[in-house]
């Protein structure tokens, strides 16, 4: 399996559309994955999510609404599978952002579209410098020992862990 990863500046036309880069092109193998995508809301403000049509499966296959009566579920569904749009891909890697996801997480023109191992988001650039939260002029570095130490087991879960005689 590839993963998606890297940022890329793009620009949504006045038609919405946005086209992948090669790169994110190239992670995506249309026999295994499907040749459409789905769009919806990110999971942070302001975002927008891309899955490709195995991964949006496999996404959804997870989530276990109907074991969880009440308002809460029924509102998570409509919300998350009724503002879901699928688009189709064309042959220079081009499709159209759904006009009221892009209205309602406020994108502008120049984005960025980011990999996200299973997915892509969109983020504009402001959204995305304050959400990587990176000193680019100090000396400050990124801690991502836990996170890269964990284990399929569930071990080391839970983000970088700060004890750092355990290693």
């Amino acid at each position: 399996m590839r993963f998606f990863t890297g940022q890329y500046e793009r620009s949504i036309d006045e038609k919405n559309r946005i086209q992948l880069p090669s790169q994110l092109r190239n992670a995506i193998d249309s026999e295994r994955d499907g040749r459409g995508l789905y769009v919806t809301l990110g999971e942070e403000r302001g975002t927008l999510s891309i899955f490709t049509e195995r991964g949006f499966e496999e996404l959804a296959s997870r989530i276990e609404t109907e074991f969880m009566p009440g308002p809460d579920s029924a509102r998570f569904e409509l919300q998350f599978f009724g503002l879901t749009s699928f688009v189709e891909v064309d042959p220079q890697g081009r499709f159209v952002l759904p006009d009221r996801l892009v209205k309602k997480a406020r994108l502008g023109k120049e984005v960025f579209l980011m990999g996200r191992k299973n997915r892509i988001d969109v983020w504009s650039r402001e959204d995305l410098d304050r959400a990587i939260g990176i000193d680019w002029e100090g000396d400050e570095w990124p801690n991502w020992q836990g996170f890269l130490r964990m284990r399929p087991n569930g071990r080391g879960q839970g983000g970088p862990s700060t004890d750092l005689a355990g290693r």
